[in-house]
């Protein structure tokens, strides 16, 4: 089985095994408490519950063995806390319970036959907790919180369970204390422990007092011969051929916004102005590795800019590629609404046929945007001449993955998140994994028959050549490229200064103050996760683990990280910006510290990132004047 099934798997035996020994220890009971005669087909069944109970503890501790040999992240908490304590009162519950189930002497006991069994409920029931609660590392503050949770279950239960009880006032009080120190007790190990307190600052550059550079002075330069633009967020209708109207946010008034087109070399200068009533906004350049003062993160670069605002942001455009341009205030709410656009820095030397598509969703409805065209929920088209080279370049804007696929023609992916991928091979039918966030470009050279761009929940683009119609190819159905292993592999650093591991999960977590299931790196949630500090000029290796049953599209700024290998395959050293990890998976990237900041770095599924799943890459010595409580919300 993948490391996924096996996640998914324990998931549901961890609440199985808990419900099967709790029947087993009410049916237990039950029978204890009745005359012998009429309790022996209820002990009998108790039995079966118990034997099964043992068998689907022994699968949980198989898949729990699976588990640690894909990597310790997957099992720690299940071999030091969770197993445990249901394995060790199980083996008691075969010893002692199910031999008096089988053949219950004259005066069935409660405490000998049904305490064992319950206990071991009490167990599988804290293996459950550990499964919400406690994520990679563990802590000690959630170990014992888990322990005495146990611990007290199990006391009050032989405390009722005791023959000769008092009264029932008495033991109704007693209960209640009991029950009541536990959960100070719980409560008090949490809060000193720090399994739920914040990291302190979210580094030193949010410090006040903390000497550097600050990141506002890491800045584009200004030049007479910038490339100028302007940019303004106001409200917007989008109308859908299908018939949907949309009230979207916008740049000048369009969704997606224009087409940001200049040359490499250019110096650009983007002038943000603020028109949308009641919403702050910034320009992330997705991507493009800006100096860190022109990043776009509010509370961490700038401040958000209120409406009636503006903000100007220069760069220098060294890097030709395919990127794109998003709000990072309140992004989750941002980008599906609208606030996004591409941005296209062209070689020395560009194709003529060189053609954007954005795809994005409104609602339920996939949409594509060719060459900064309104958006259409039904098949777009377009006319090339044969023999023309062609370049597709395709950003998907979403928070889901999408697949892709080109077929009427042989075609290779060039470019990947705006860097060219060395010996690139063509493909013919095969289909594409495309990450949240991410980019490829397709190019090929243009047949006397048409083309088919297809994207799993939309219509496709059908590229014709001019002349009478001919019939359009299927959509291609081959199997998906590993982006990983296509093309040629590339030199990889060898030895690095610092190893970084981002375990990713969701479990119970303070997010943005409130206790809640939440995306977790490392156990914590925006904005108490550990911030990395590095200094210019190391090589980090990156170790991203995922331990939940989500997709998290991985996104760090200001940098492209290179791919080392995933589940432990050594990959094609590709340079990428944004990569999916999949349940189960283990990536390793390298990442050169080249563009000295303060970055965010998250899962490019917005609504993860807006549930905690969004932290902090450092440089040390920089720092920053904003703070993220300030009206600014980066997610």
């Amino acid at each position: 089985m993948t490391t996924a099934q096996l996640i998914a798997l324990d998931q549901i035996l961890f609440i199985l095994v808990a419900a099967v020994w709790a029947a087993a220890g009410g049916v237990a009971l039950t029978a204890a408490r009745q005359p012998r005669e009429a309790a022996r087909r209820t002990f009998l069944a108790a039995a079966a519950l118990c034997a099964a109970a043992i068998a689907v503890t022994a699968l949980r501790v198989l898949v729990t063995v699976g588990l640690a040999r894909a990597g310790w992240w997957f099992a720690a908490e299940k071999v030091t806390l969770a197993l445990p304590l249901v394995v060790v009162p199980a083996l008691a519950s075969a010893v002692i319970s199910l031999p008096r189930l089988l053949r219950p002497g004259p005066e069935p006991s409660a405490r000998r036959v049904a305490f064992p069994l319950l206990v071991t409920a009490y167990g599988a029931a804290a293996g459950i907790v550990c499964g919400i609660a406690i994520s990679y590392p563990v802590t000690a503050g959630g170990v014992v919180a888990v322990l005495v949770l146990f611990t007290a279950a199990s006391a009050l239960t032989w405390r009722l369970l005791a023959p000769g009880r008092p009264s029932a006032g008495r033991r109704s009080g007693g209960r209640w204390r009991l029950a009541g120190v536990s959960v100070l007790l719980v409560a008090l190990i949490w809060a000193v422990s720090g399994s739920w307190s914040g990291g302190g600052h979210l580094h030193a550059g949010h410090d006040a007092t903390a000497f550097g550079v600050p990141i506002d002075q890491l800045l584009g330069p200004s030049g007479k011969d910038a490339r100028r633009f302007t940019l303004t967020a106001q409200p917007a209708t989008v109308r859908l051929p299908s018939g949907r109207t949309v009230e979207a946010w916008s740049f000048n008034g369009q969704v997606p916004g224009p087409v940001l087109r200049v040359r490499q070399g250019d110096l650009v200068e983007v002038t943000l102005l603020n028109r949308l009533p009641g919403r702050p906004v910034t320009i992330h350049w997705h991507g493009y590795d800006v100096p860190g003062g022109e990043d776009g993160v509010p509370g961490v670069t700038q401040d958000a800019v209120k409406p009636g605002q503006s903000h100007v942001y220069r760069f220098r455009a060294t890097d030709p590629g395919t990127y794109w341009y998003h709000s990072h205030q309140d992004s989750s709410l941002a980008v599906p609404r609208g606030l996004f656009g591409m941005l296209i820095v062209d070689p020395a030397q560009p194709l003529k046929e060189d053609h954007t598509v954005a795809l994005h969703t409104f609602g339920d409805r996939l949409t594509m945007s060719v060459d900064g065209s309104a958006p259409t929920d039904e098949r777009a088209t377009a006319s090339i001449p044969p023999g023309s080279p062609v370049r597709l370049r395709i950003v998907d804007t979403d928070s889901l993955p999408l697949t892709l696929g080109l077929s009427g023609v042989p075609y290779r992916i060039a470019a990947v998140d705006g860097g060219d991928v060395p010996g690139a091979t063509d493909l013919t039918g095969q289909r594409l994994h495309l990450a949240a966030g991410g980019r490829y470009d397709l190019t090929f050279t243009m047949p006397s028959r048409p083309v088919l761009l297809s994207a799993e929940g939309h219509p496709g683009l059908l590229i014709k050549t001019p002349g009478p119609d001919a019939p359009a190819p299927d959509a291609a159905s081959g199997p998906v490229v590993d982006i990983t292993r296509y093309g040629s592999r590339v030199p990889v650093p060898g030895r690095f200064d610092q190893e970084v591991t981002w375990v990713l999960d969701k479990t119970l977590a303070l997010v943005n103050g409130v206790p809640k299931l939440g995306y977790t790196v490392n156990g914590k949630a925006w904005p108490n996760i550990p911030t990395p500090l590095v200094r210019q000029g190391q090589t980090i290796k990156i170790t991203v683990v995922n331990r939940g049953r989500d997709t998290h599209p991985m996104h760090p700024h200001g940098h492209h990280v290179q791919i080392l290998s995933r589940d432990g395959v050594p990959a094609n050293g590709l340079l990428m910006d944004t990569f999916d990890v999949a349940p189960g998976e283990v990536w390793e990237v390298a990442l050169v510290a080249d563009n000295p900041g303060i970055w965010m770095s998250h899962c490019h599924d917005l609504n993860h990132a807006a549930q905690g799943m969004e932290f902090h890459l450092a440089y040390e010595g920089i720092t920053t004047p904003f703070d993220v409580s300030a009206g600014n919300h980066p997610a």
